[in-house]
């Protein structure tokens, strides 16, 4: 197990506070994080370095031992933040954001240059940033998958639909002479095919595939690239086929860039949930980030009904 200076920071500022609600408002995080940290180091100690009472923490003799012999290192460290860090009058809050990159790019990116508060994001898949929120690590998170927890609340607030797209150039003469109800001829027209995927996430080609024909894609795409994005740019100046969820397609499918090839046997579509810790101290920030986030997605639904009236 290896220590972080952040468990030492959050003892640090419970020791001068007195307590963990204190200690979370001066370090800008929620309270629960604040008592992951607490835990976190004592477990790496071996010691109990607070007494718990019902209105105060009240350090053991192993605590103000820790403290006295960290208070001068975290002193020096944070001088040097200060020192680095840029000066904007009055403290800001920090907000921790989870969520995939072209989630970002799509929808939060444009606004960061108006932000009145800091923002970290962090980026992941869905068990990571799952796991992040409950510890603390982040506030809030967009996922497809919710988690029971007391300590945590999800929000439905918008859905992707899979579907297989292709560029502008790829040849579908084939295609158009297909028996789309021969599952066979279909397999293996698509086996014939040049595919692209994501280097991080094969998850949506499995869960199209696994929900249409149920099983896993028998072949190997063709070219792996960085996210989605990338995927859609070099599909726009070629041929190939991928499955990608509709909301970050809109734009492309609206100049003609990319085609809607296919769109299943069944739909395969994923719930997207606001993921947050319940009583947040940022909630202010949290909600402001989930208009933002909300507007972008009803955007590009609206788009694409409008793209899709037209066909």
């Amino acid at each position: 197990m290896q220590a972080n200076l952040e468990w030492f920071r959050t003892f640090k500022s419970i020791y001068e506070t007195g307590t963990l609600s204190g200690a979370a408002k001066q370090l800008y995080v929620s309270q629960p994080g604040v008592g992951l940290h607490l835990n976190a180091l004592e477990t790496y100690t071996g010691y109990t370095l607070f007494e718990r009472t019902t209105r105060k923490m009240v350090p053991t003799e192993r605590g103000h031992l820790l403290y006295q012999q960290l208070q001068h290192s975290l002193h020096i460290l944070e001088e040097i933040e200060g020192r680095f860090r840029r000066k904007s009058g009055a403290d800001r809050p920090t907000v921790s954001v989870g969520m995939c990159v072209e989630s970002f790019q799509h929808a939060l990116e444009k606004h960061i240059p108006s932000l009145n508060f800091n923002l970290i994001m962090q980026f992941g898949e869905n068990e990571k940033l799952t796991e992040l929120l409950e510890n603390g690590g982040i506030d809030l998170v967009l996922a497809t998958q919710t988690k029971n927890s007391p300590n945590l609340e999800y929000e439905p607030f918008a859905s992707e639909k899979l579907m297989i797209v292709c560029g502008k150039n790829t040849d579908l003469s084939g295609w158009e002479s297909l028996d789309l109800g021969n599952k066979q001829v279909l397999l293996h027209w698509f086996q014939q095919q040049m595919w692209y995927n994501t280097a991080s996430d094969a998850k949506l080609l499995n869960q199209f595939w696994q929900a249409n024909f149920g099983f896993l894609p028998e072949f190997v795409p063709n070219y792996i690239v960085p996210n989605k994005f990338s995927i859609i740019r070099c599909l726009s100046a070629g041929e190939g086929l991928a499955v990608l969820p509709d909301f970050i397609c809109r734009e492309a499918l609206a100049s003609g860039e990319l085609k809607v090839l296919w769109e299943g046997y069944v739909a395969v579509e994923n719930t997207m949930f606001f993921g947050k810790r319940r009583n947040s101290i940022n909630e202010d920030q949290i909600k402001f980030l989930q208009e933002k986030l909300h507007l972008a997605f009803a955007s590009a639904e609206t788009q694409l009904q409008e793209h899709h009236s037209q066909l």
